[in-house]
């Protein structure tokens, strides 16, 4: 199984420590780390965090040749800071993830024919990098295109998600985001599943995934709607546990076509890693033979 994730590579920084992190990173660790081939393309600056950045995910298994190192950008950063207890976050623009180049990669995605191929919305923020991933698309004819919105504070567009949407063929958000994109699609609230029903049809998307945290997920697959119910666990931190879903659901779905199966798995690793320090948690025995199985 080869998964090609396109996006932001950055580093959480809490009280001056970094932390590295990205939704497609994360996603593409969490592959690297069930068994896929994982390959990550994205852009670092040529400076220290990039320099760790790299040696990271190297360690993740991630394969980095498509990572590119920028001379005029540093690495992205997000700077956290907390009032009362509560996150809150700056993303810092003009980092190098906004200008991945599609020239320089070219060569090295020929040939890659990956089984899926992933992005989100952050890192089309800038008109640069959301060319290149327009350009991927256009040349990568991957079987599926996996659209993982992750919306961020002033780091996203209706005309992106539209444009964006029209790219994909399976679709995951989380229900805070649905309400939104109902609001600003069809100018009122709809119901989850009435929702789910119009944007596959307007978009036409094979597959669309709403989590819903804790109590787990629901999956519009075709005309059949379902829902799939979480686990519940004690919370240490929910960051990336949206990610370790996402990577859960296709690498069950890829191997055996079966979504319903493929949810149910993607919600006990993100109950695991939301009970867990960090976004790439060590996998206990139990997790690793549920997931690998």
């Amino acid at each position: 199984m080869r998964i090609l994730a396109f996006g932001e590579i950055l580093f959480d920084i809490i009280e001056g420590e970094p932390f590295l992190g990205g939704a497609p990173l994360n996603f593409a660790g969490h592959l690297a780390r069930l068994g896929a081939e994982s390959y990550i393309y994205s852009a670092v600056g040529n400076d220290p965090l990039g320099a760790q950045a790299l040696a990271e995910i190297r360690q993740l298994g991630v394969d980095t040749r498509l990572v590119q190192v920028q001379e005029q950008y540093p690495t992205g950063t997000v700077p956290v800071r907390f009032t009362n207890g509560q996150p809150a976050y700056t993303i810092l623009r003009d980092v190098a993830y906004d200008y991945i180049d599609y020239s320089a990669a070219e060569p090295l995605l020929q040939g890659l024919q990956p089984d899926l191929l992933y992005f989100g919305t952050l890192a089309q923020r800038n008109s640069h990098s959301r060319s290149s991933l327009r350009q991927l698309l256009s040349g990568q004819q991957a079987p599926r295109v996996f659209y993982d919105i992750n919306l961020r504070q002033d780091a996203y567009s209706p005309e992106i998600i539209r444009e964006s949407l029209q790219l994909c063929s399976i679709l995951k958000l989380n229900d805070e985001e649905a309400r939104l994109l109902s609001e600003l699609f069809f100018q009122k609230e709809l119901a989850l599943e009435a929702f789910a029903r119009q944007l596959a049809q307007a978009y036409g998307l094979e597959l669309i995934i709403i989590t819903a945290g804790a109590r787990g997920c629901y999956l519009l697959e075709g005309p059949d709607y379902y829902y799939v119910s979480g686990y519940p666990t004690k919370v240490v931190d929910t960051v990336g546990a949206g990610d370790a879903f996402s990577a859960a659901f296709v690498y069950q779905y890829l191997r055996h076509g079966d979504a319903l199966v493929a949810a149910d798995i993607a919600n006990r690793l993100g109950a695991y890693v939301a009970s867990c320090r960090g976004p790439l948690p060590e996998y206990s025995a139990d997790i690793r033979e549920l997931v690998k199985g």
